[in-house]
């Protein structure tokens, strides 16, 4: 394997590596700004009542929820937005039959939630974090491009002075 052709397959590598981290730091970022935006408006939005279905125990099942919004049934088994999952212990336990509060999203009656609210320090801690998946993404994309130029210029450089 000739030196150009392995510096061009270690700088395909290094590219698509910053690239990849650029992009997951961007669907990241988008993805917490979005449940954190949720998990706020989450305590303003109106409640149905539900009924528990199955409790989430230390095997496979989940938590189940069933509950009616504009004439509509829909079930559920989600009981916090993810943000809140983190840092948040899980404030109860739920029984088969029990009647719940679920806040529901007007915008979309299907995505509710028996918890509202989220967690601040969780959402700063992700979307720094994705900041910095970018921020190295993009520069490493840069910085890929300016070494590339730099060793083609170099190697011209070379050949003219052996010509």
């Amino acid at each position: 394997m000739t030196t150009v052709v392995k510096s061009r397959s270690e700088v395909t590598f290094v590219l698509l590596f910053f690239a990849a981290l650029a992009i997951i730091g961007i669907l990241a970022g988008s993805f917490f700004v979005r449940d954190f935006a949720r998990a706020r408006a989450s305590a303003a939005w109106p409640t149905a009542d539900g009924v528990v279905l199955s409790q989430r125990a230390e095997s496979s099942t989940q938590l189940r929820y069933a509950y009616s919004f504009d004439g509509r049934s829909y079930q559920s088994n989600r009981d916090r937005v993810f943000i809140a999952r983190i840092l948040k212990p899980a404030l109860q336990d739920y029984v088969p039959g029990q009647t719940v509060a679920v806040f529901v999203d007007p915008k979309d009656p299907s995505y509710s939630v028996l918890q509202p609210g989220g967690a601040g320090l969780a959402f700063v801690f992700l979307t720094v974090m994705s900041g910095v998946c970018i921020f190295f993404g993009v520069g490493g994309v840069i910085w890929t491009f300016s070494e590339g130029v730099d060793a083609n210029a170099m190697r011209d450089d070379l050949r003219a002075s052996n010509a």
